[in-house]
């Protein structure tokens, strides 16, 4: 009986399964880098014994063409990996999120709606990419991350199919001053990449 009660518990267990950064965050703010310039290219001397390239170059044949390759000039230079990470991480496109609700302004208290929503596009749940909505727009944004346990399906990542690298899923609450139309934001650090999309709403008073 207690072997049953333990299955129990472990089976009403919930895990934050997508708490996760992308690979950006794992790469280092600043570096200080080796950077090479530009070959130094010559064409090769022909000599009784066939071609030839001065020291420090090496021979090389393209097509016809045979010519002496150094390697360029080599100097140090500070780098940001893990900004310019950010700014090269593709987000989205997500595409255009219909038939969602909002209470109209007539509804008895004003009352809010949740909307569960999975945003699929590349990139789109990594917990260092954020998703914003402008102030103006009143709803709030819920990350659901949570996986197992009692979460209902709805809710849950997994049984969603709703991964960071391509999905995210929220929940949307609206209220009777939320537009017809908002839009949101997804964006990494410091906005490095962002882009947005749209997501429509019809009015409805589920209290009458």
């Amino acid at each position: 009986m207690r072997g049953l009660t333990v299955l129990g518990m472990c089976a009403a267990i919930t895990t934050p399964a997508f708490a996760q950064n992308s690979h950006c965050a794992t790469l280092p703010a600043t570096a200080r880098v080796e950077v090479r310039g530009p070959d130094n290219v010559i064409p090769a001397q022909l000599t009784p014994r066939g071609f030839t390239c001065p020291r420090g170059f090496t021979t090389e044949t393209v097509g016809p063409v045979t010519r002496c390759r150094q390697p360029g000039p080599a100097r140090m230079e500070d780098r940001e990996p893990r900004r310019d990470c950010y700014a090269a991480l593709p987000l989205g496109p997500v595409r255009t999120i219909s038939g969602q609700q909002r209470p109209t302004m007539q509804c008895p208290g004003s009352p809010s709606l949740n909307n569960i929503i999975a945003v699929r596009g590349a990139n789109a749940g990594w917990q260092d990419v954020t998703l914003t909505a402008p102030p103006a727009a009143a709803v709030t944004i819920t990350h659901l991350r949570t996986s197992g346990g009692r979460t209902p399906a709805a809710e849950d990542p997994t049984v969603q199919d709703c991964f960071p690298d391509s999905c995210r899923l929220i929940r949307l609450t609206t209220r009777s001053g939320t537009p017809a139309r908002v839009d949101l934001t997804l964006a990494t650090p410091n906005n490095a990449s962002s882009t947005s999309f749209a997501v429509n709403s019809e009015a409805t008073c589920p209290a009458r």
